[in-house]
């Protein structure tokens, strides 16, 4: 069965090279569709900032997942880093 992860639509090549390795990539449009993940059933989410989770529309509450920031990494350091919290 496919992992499957959250990643940023702006983030194409991370939701390319995600895929490449066999991932099932949900596309999260800013806040518009975040509190659609309520469970575990993703493992992780990727956003370009942290800053993309903070918005006076959210409820407040972030998803019970791992959220990894991508700015300044490339998309193999978001998959290390992807499968080390999936340990």
């Amino acid at each position: 069965m496919k992992e499957k992860i959250v990643v940023e639509n702006t983030l194409t090549p991370y939701i390319e090279h995600l895929r490449s390795l066999g991932y099932d990539v949900y596309t999260l449009y800013k806040n518009s569709n975040i509190e659609n993940i309520t469970s575990d059933e993703y493992k992780a989410i990727v956003v370009s900032g942290l800053d993309v989770l903070a918005s006076s529309d959210s409820s407040g509450k972030n998803p019970p997942i791992p959220v990894v920031e991508a700015r300044g990494k490339t998309p193999e350091e978001i998959h290390q880093i992807i499968q080390n919290k999936l340990k």
